[in-house]
């Protein structure tokens, strides 16, 4: 289980050199967190006055420099232990975190009472995704100097992150009066009180979050998500919407790029393709801001844009599996069958075990005609998930274009079995009971369908087109003009009331039919050989 979000590293990350910047205050004013109180009358200063230095650096960013001024003080053994944590520290901030470990439990074998540095142990080891011993390490920091609030606070995070809420509530009561004044403290609390649901509570951190002087754009988009994910959508579209990324020296792609996917995720199509598109004219490089664009227009029915968006992301990053299936994806809704093909093997081929790409790659070979390798696509994802409702469904509607029809029969049915209010896993095992000369099965299934799911046009076809064979003639006229009120299009409902039509002797109503048949059969032929003018983005 993935313990820890790429976030909550990278929030890690972030304090990491604000809290060097305090190491020398750490000692100073609050001894026990770095070194006991008695500790400090041994040291000496000018030993000392390299560790702030060394702080002082590391707070500007001059790892090299502090570094060098940490080292000044290795040689004495009243300030090596303190020296160490200093380089655990540096190492920590370069991102070499494994060095920072080792150099910090040197520290603390020489000194085991040095809280401060139990506390950047613990998240050293969080950016290691150990959390067990990140806990053991925040743990004796605290059981040192209960006050360590950056260990408290780096603890409840770190258990909210496990998913243990309680455990991180307890944790954080001796500082929620501090937790409920930070962006940072609120979101520890959102998530334990909505993951309880605590509903008022976390009514009372929405205010606590209003009352706040100001918050980081970051922050307040993770706070929007997880009242989203709370079901509270009009209070996360209030934080979303006190987001300017407009104003002046404040616009990024990347905030850009965030905004609009957190108004994507909240529905706000027309803001979350403003913001896209900002992304795209700040970072006219970035193929997630593309794909963004084209999941808007996807969205609102433009499959054109959105392929015209998804092609320039191709080529920005033409090795991308999901742009590419996302890509493939529009082209079979295109009717592009042989890009999608080339576009989802490719996706397929480089994320073989994504379970999307293989089914969407199956489909286009369904599209394609390729049956034998549809089937095999889709038994092999069956093999993973035997029981998966949907892949049984590909699986037998596959093996019934084959004209396998005893494995259609039992694959439909083991799909029904898992999930039975389907629409067209009934609909084809009704077409696998008529090809199997079943058709009392066949027409009680249709009825059913045409009860349960009236709208579905195809089903009144089928049915109205056994009643025809069977020479109830009126019940099946009323079931294929049914269908034809609900699909003008149907190719099928209009050729078997031509035919029903001609064998009751009605010349008029017959050609009506024939002739809307044929007009079907050559717009959807040219609709076939339409070659799609796709134009990129300005």
């Amino acid at each position: 289980m993935r313990w820890r979000s790429a976030q909550m590293m990278n929030e890690t990350k972030t304090v990491l050199t604000a809290r060097a910047a305090l190491l020398w205050r750490w000692v100073v004013v609050c001894g026990g967190l770095l070194l006991s109180t008695s500790s400090l009358a041994s040291v000496g200063f000018a030993q000392l006055n390299h560790i702030q230095t060394a702080a002082q650096l590391l707070s500007r960013g001059q790892t090299a420099e502090a570094e060098h001024e940490a080292r000044q003080a290795l040689g004495d053994p009243s300030t090596r232990a303190l020296a160490l944590a200093m380089l655990g520290t540096i190492r920590l901030q370069e991102g070499k975190y494994s060095e920072s470990i080792l150099f910090l439990n040197k520290a603390l074998e020489l000194n085991p009472h040095l809280s401060g540095t139990w506390t950047t142990l613990g998240d050293a080891y969080v950016l290691q995704n150990e959390p067990d011993l990140a806990r053991q390490s925040f743990e004796k920091a605290l059981k040192l100097n209960p006050s360590n609030m950056p260990a408290r606070y780096d603890l409840a995070k770190l258990e909210a992150s496990l998913r243990d809420y309680q455990k991180s509530l307890e944790i954080a009561r001796p500082i929620l009066a501090q937790l409920r004044k930070s962006d940072d403290g609120l979101l520890i609390l959102a998530e334990d009180y909505g993951s309880l649901k605590e509903k008022q509570e976390l009514i009372g951190v929405i205010h606590d979050w209003q009352d706040l002087p100001a918050h980081s754009d970051e922050s307040s988009l993770e706070f929007a998500q997880l009242l989203m994910s709370y079901g509270m959508t009009s209070e996360a579209k209030g934080v979303v919407e006190a987001i300017d990324v407009r104003s002046e020296g404040h616009a990024t792609w990347q905030l850009a790029w965030n905004l609009g996917k957190a108004y994507l995720a909240l529905g706000e199509l027309e803001p979350a393709e403003r913001n896209f598109q900002l992304a795209v004219s700040l970072n006219p490089s970035c193929a997630p801001c593309d794909q963004g664009v084209a999941e808007v227009s996807e969205q609102q029915g433009n499959s054109e844009k959105a392929l015209a968006y998804l092609l320039k992301a191709k080529q920005l990053k033409p090795d991308d599996p999901e742009i590419l299936f996302e890509f493939g994806k529009i082209c079979l809704k295109r009717n592009l069958v042989e890009d999608a093909l080339t576009s989802l093997g490719k996706a397929a081929s480089l994320a073989p075990d994504d379970d999307r790409y293989v089914y969407v790659f199956g489909s286009a070979n369904v599209a394609r005609g390729n049956l034998p390798k549809a089937a095999s696509l889709f038994e092999s994802l069956l093999r993973k998930h035997p029981d998966d409702p949907v892949l049984n469904y590909a699986v037998g509607t596959v093996y019934y274009l084959q004209g396998k029809y005893n494995d259609a029969e039992s694959s439909l049915k083991r799909s029904l079995q898992e999930q039975p209010n389907q629409v067209a896993a009934a609909y084809y095992l009704s077409l696998t009971y008529s090809h199997l000369g079943q058709n009392d099965q066949a027409e009680a299934l249709l009825r059913g369908l045409v009860k349960s799911h009236p709208q579905y046009a195809p089903s009144y076809v089928k049915l109205g087109t056994i009643l025809a064979a069977e020479h109830h003639d009126a019940e099946a006229e009323e079931n294929l003009e049914r269908a034809i009120s609900l699909d003008p299009g149907s190719e099928q409902a209009h050729y078997q009331l031509y035919l029903l039509f001609r064998a009751l002797r009605k010349p008029t109503e017959a050609k009506l039919h024939f002739d809307e048949w044929q007009k079907i059969q050559k717009e959807r032929s040219a609709r076939d050989h339409l070659e799609f003018h796709l134009l990129l983005p300005d």
